[in-house]
């Protein structure tokens, strides 16, 4: 790499420290500071998010194909059930059985 060998003067340093210093630079520059929340990624601790605030269920929104979209839940999906769900949670960007599953998953760690 060129660009590690052509650090503006400072002491050589080798590829891999380079590589972090970059992708750091790069990240606080153009990093947005909003984390993007991934489904079934979940802490072993009690400190999750979803246990932890209060969450309200919505309707998911209509997009410009379908004016009543569903999801499928994903605590049926995790159970090998095939359930569409017209509610979600905004904040956990999941879709869920509101009458079922939405307290539970709000309130236990493994629903």
């Amino acid at each position: 790499m060129v660009l590690c060998r052509a650090n503006s003067g400072q002491t050589k340093i080798d590829n891999f420290k380079f590589r972090v210093e970059l992708v750091q630079a790069l990240l606080t520059s153009h990093g947005t500071g909003s984390v993007r929340k991934f489904q079934g990624h979940h802490s072993t601790d009690k400190n999750v998010p979803r246990l932890l605030e209060r969450h309200f269920p919505e309707r998911i929104p209509p997009t410009e194909k379908k004016a009543r979209p569903t999801k499928r839940c994903i605590v049926c999906y995790k159970n090998n059930r095939r359930k569409k769900a017209v509610f979600w949670c905004p904040e956990c960007e999941a879709a869920l059985c509101v009458d079922e599953f939405f307290k539970a998953f709000h309130t236990k760690l493994h629903f």
